[in-house]
């Protein structure tokens, strides 16, 4: 018994600490552009762990992440002990796991601003292409489309040729003949242009792929894994059509399939052209963003409740209260006193040291010297910080009586 009650002692503790906190804590702009700045890296990493398919060892993370927070909140020590042993160890692990999402992840925070300017092409366009891939297969062509997503594809790409060409059937048929010196290259689709041609892409690097595919499907899951454009892979051995997005492989059985996998994507990735389609989008975008900001204000409400109070020294004039009408104070030692003053860097932000005043009552005073002892109720100080110590805590005051100014002639 005597262990159970204090536990519930030890959680009773910090949550009167924190409703304290709550009564007491500020909330300005600055702290809300805190919070924005945060769920918007938190909300990046998501949609990046979501493309990639980790999304399972984020929500694992995440659960350690308030574990751990549980662990400060409940004081529970041997938790936290745990946690800060295995601290280092475990991002380290997270580094070697995630190597390629923190590469590409800091490779779009390196590049904002710069991303693909691009449009989905027009719907002929469009029908071209599906028919023109489907001849391909047919006819068993190797060819690799690649269809860019927002951002920028240039470090990816290595070789080719600016084409900046008009697309149509006889164009795609003539870059993937066999007598075409860039036919085993892919070609970059942009809107309704061809823009480069023969392009070498980055080879995936997994052993089971290798083992798995060919050079085209490796080329195709490699650009997938860094980027977010959609690569289209015609098998020349088999006549298969195959979508690479992600760093997922999915194989289509017709065309009408393949124009809706390119549909799909288009709109997704460039709502502009259709207003109902960039409503649409946003509306998918929101469960996610609300989780992210959900995630930043825990954030920052458990690092402004869980971080150490700060001190600071200030200099203190004395003011005198309720003294009887006929009584002066007309010296007092010392004439100011010393206050310190606890709580969190941004609860200082506020105050003005000239409003602090230590308000002494004498109303129940007389004549002479008189020893006073400074309370910490008797200092006027902002309710959101709290008094660590006085000094002095006692005054001297001397208190005379008011001398009759004019006398009466005689």
């Amino acid at each position: 018994m005597p262990y159970f009650a204090s536990a519930i002692q030890n959680a009773i503790i910090p949550y009167h600490s924190l409703s304290s906190f709550l009564q007491k804590a500020t909330f300005n702009y600055s702290d809300l552009l805190d919070i924005l700045i945060v769920a918007t890296l938190i909300f990046f990493l998501f949609e990046l762990f979501k493309s990639t398919h980790s999304m399972p060892i984020l929500f694992g993370i995440l659960f350690l992440a308030i574990l751990y927070g549980l662990s400060v909140f409940f004081q529970l020590r041997l938790t936290q002990t745990i946690f800060n042993a295995l601290f280092g160890i475990f991002v380290i692990i997270l580094v070697i796991v995630f190597q390629k999402e923190l590469r590409r992840f800091f490779g779009l925070i390196g590049v904002i601003g710069l991303k693909q300017r691009n449009f989905s092409p027009q719907e002929t366009v469009l029908q071209i292409l599906v028919k023109t891939i489907g001849q391909l297969a047919e006819h068993r062509t190797g060819a690799l489309f690649v269809f860019p997503g927002n951002e920028n594809l240039e470090r990816h790409l290595e070789g080719g040729f600016l084409l900046n060409g008009k697309i149509s059937k006889s164009l795609i048929l003539s870059l993937f003949d066999a007598s075409s010196p860039g036919h085993d290259g892919a070609v970059v689709i942009e809107g309704d242009q061809v823009k480069r041609f023969a392009v070498h892409l980055p080879l995936a690097e997994s052993g089971e792929t290798a083992r798995k595919y060919g050079t085209r499907h490796r080329a195709a899951l490699g650009l997938s894994e860094k980027t977010d454009a959609l690569i289209v892979v015609v098998s020349e051995e088999k006549g298969t059509i195959t979508l690479a997005h992600n760093r997922k492989m999915t194989t289509v059985n017709s065309a009408d399939e393949l124009e809706k996998k390119l549909r799909k994507f288009f709109d997704k990735k460039f709502p502009q052209a259709r207003i109902h389609s960039y409503a649409k989008s946003l509306l998918s975008y929101a469960p996610m963003a609300i989780l992210s900001l959900t995630i930043a204000s825990c954030l920052w409400l458990f690092i402004t409740y869980s971080t150490s109070d700060i001190q600071r020294k200030f200099a203190v004039s004395i003011q005198f209260k309720n003294l009887a009408p006929d009584f002066v104070a007309d010296d007092y030692n010392p004439e100011d006193i010393v206050v310190v003053l606890s709580g969190h860097e941004s609860d200082f932000k506020p105050l003005d040291p000239q409003s602090l005043k230590a308000s002494i009552d004498l109303s129940k005073t007389t004549t002479g010297w008189h020893t006073v002892l400074v309370k910490k109720e008797n200092i006027n100080h902002p309710s959101i910080l709290s008094i660590a110590s006085i000094e002095p805590e006692v005054i001297k005051v001397h208190i005379a009586k008011v001398q009759a100014e004019l006398q009466v002639e005689q």
